[in-house]
């Protein structure tokens, strides 16, 4: 792909330039009346919310980036210098297309943009791009909901770096020569054809000041592991991931030892867990940096027909679900281990399946909604009483009174998944009450109180007084 030299000052354009104003329709090359370039919107992303975005001149690219709404579009040659703008992006039922319009003054375009980078590379997924030191970047896998790419590079076989990144991430490694090489992840591009990410090369002579140093040291301790894959964290504890959530947030993840599962709990990106190591006499500590679900094309077994030919079926797409690990050392690290949550007595609360809670209340898990954030609980205090309520991680608390006694619990984790869904909650606790409260006022609603016999002792009294009425 042919590198494109973007000067620090932009000129005015050039009064030979006739800018062109209007629609790219995916994959329909539009002619800009600009020396022979074309246009051609390549494609856009599932959500419509960038464009792939590329300029030809003679059958061959001169630009090719990942654009948002707003981004600018610059290309300079030794006679033209166009400036558009994305004004739109369009993903409709029938058509998908971008609206660009010409820029007239060119001087307020911030530089840091994609559309502006000279050494931007793009890469599809399965693609590897081959460094001048003879290193690879490989884009391995993408997310399902296009916000999470699997990255690795490779030096001479061996891997320097792979992570599961998001939009923004620097790629920093060591190479052969013991030089720090740093990329950045520019856009994450899930489109309705292509699934692509451009990432450009930064500078450490000049930005070396953006490099969090700490944090790559402390992702050189990460791995990956796959669904139900296991590994021994030491202490004897093996750790796996039994299942990840629909939305792509969670996971749930196991401790075992001697093939006794003792931890078993959903947590978020970002969330941490502890365990006793035995080996170093101390508490262990892992945290969840990211969970991934990413899909996999695999080729269709070929059609041996009659005459011999063989004919190709296509593809099958496959999930693929990834957990990647962070792990803290407490003797080499600030991260205070004393903030992570005792989970041990969290209450699991699957979908459907009534549990006992204080007071002899039972809570039911009626539904979880779509994105994984809402629940709606059911609470029976007795079998004439029923509170129903949702509640979510921003509002987790609900409550219910059973005699003179007000319990009070916290949500705590919701997980949605294609074969078991659940929620953790935890006991915050419990003070004695005068009156009915509010919460459970709001969130009552009537239940039968008659039994069949009640109703067919009030059927009989209505007959003796009828009767005596008539009589």
């Amino acid at each position: 792909m042919a590198a494109i030299l973007i000067l620090i000052t932009i000129p005015a354009i050039s009064a030979e330039t006739t800018p062109f104003n209007g629609t790219l329709v995916v994959g329909v090359p539009a002619p800009l009346d600009a020396d022979g370039l074309t246009a051609v919107c390549k494609d856009i992303t599932r959500d419509g919310n960038s464009a792939w975005i590329e300029l030809e001149k003679d059958n061959d690219v001169q630009y090719s980036h990942i654009l948002k709404q707003g981004d600018p579009i610059v290309y300079e040659n030794d006679s033209d210098l166009l400036t558009y703008r994305i004004d739109a992006i369009f993903h409709g039922t029938q058509t998908n297309m971008t609206m660009i319009s010409p820029i007239v003054d060119p001087s307020g375009i911030d530089l840091r943009s994609p559309g502006t980078r000279a050494n931007s590379i793009l890469l599809s997924m399965g693609e590897c791009y081959n460094l001048s030191d003879g290193t690879e970047i490989l884009h391995r896998m993408m997310g399902v909901n296009g916000d999470k790419v699997w990255i690795e590079v490779r030096e001479n076989g061996m891997v320097a770096f792979s992570h599961i990144v998001t939009e923004d991430t620097q790629i920093v490694y060591k190479n052969s020569s013991d030089e720090w090489v740093a990329y950045r992840i520019d856009a994450i591009f899930r489109g309705i054809e292509h699934d692509l990410i451009e990432l450009s090369s930064i500078d450490l002579l000049i930005n070396q000041s953006i490099i969090d140093f700490n944090n790559v040291h402390r992702l050189q301790d990460n791995f990956i592991l796959d669904l139900d894959e296991q590994k021994d964290i030491g202490g004897g504890i093996t750790l796996r991931c039994t299942d990840i959530d629909l939305p792509d947030g969670a996971a749930w993840i196991e401790l075992s030892k001697n093939g006794t599962v003792q931890y078993s709990h959903i947590l978020y990106e970002g969330e941490y867990f502890t365990y006793e190591d035995a080996e170093i006499g101390m508490l262990g500590c892992y945290g969840v940096h990211r969970v991934f679900t990413g899909e996999v094309k695999l080729m269709n077994t070929p059609i041996i027909l009659e005459d011999g030919e063989m004919v190709n079926t296509g593809f099958t797409v496959a999930e693929r679900k990834l957990v990647e690990f962070s792990q803290i050392n407490p003797g080499h690290s600030d991260f205070d281990v004393s903030s992570v949550p005792d989970r041990s007595k969290y209450i699991m609360v699957g979908l459907g399946v009534p549990v006992e809670l204080s007071g002899g209340a039972k809570l039911l898990c009626k539904q979880i909604d779509q994105d994984g954030e809402g629940v709606w609980i059911e609470i029976e205090r007795n079998e004439y009483e029923k509170t129903g309520k949702v509640i979510n991680r921003t509002h987790p608390s609900f409550t219910y009174r059973v005699g003179d006694t007000e319990y009070v619990y916290d949500l705590e984790a919701v997980f949605l998944g294609k074969q078991k869904s659940a929620i953790e909650i935890s006991f915050v606790g419990s003070s004695p009450v005068s009156e009915t409260s509010a919460s459970d006022r709001a969130f009552s609603y009537a239940v039968p109180a008659f039994t069949a016999f009640a109703a067919i002792v009030v059927l009989g009294l209505l007959a003796v007084a009828r009767t005596r009425r008539w009589g």
